[in-house]
């Protein structure tokens, strides 16, 4: 199985996990992302506890949070004009 290579001696996600947790950042439900996938619910729930274990982190906001601060998902700004505008 090929996973990412972390720079900084962090934490290695699968590709697999990388993509759960772009979609947990979004703020999709377990069972959201498990019909995005093509996956159960149930594997879902495994894949986000194993990254939540990997960044040692205490829950799913916390977990992206961490992800965060490791590198592993980017945050785009919004400007306060365009979060009021649309």
């Amino acid at each position: 199985m090929l996973q990412q290579i972390s720079l900084n001696n962090g934490p290695v996600l699968t590709a697999r996990e990388s993509e759960i947790l772009e979609y947990v950042a979004q703020g999709l439900s377990t069972k959201e992302v498990a019909q995005h996938v093509g996956i159960a619910p149930r594997t879902v729930d495994r894949h986000v506890e194993n990254v939540r274990l990997k960044l040692r982190a205490k829950n799913r906001t916390h977990m992206i949070a961490c992800a965060v601060m490791e590198g592993l998902l980017a945050v785009d700004r919004v400007e306060p004009d365009q979060a009021v505008n649309g």
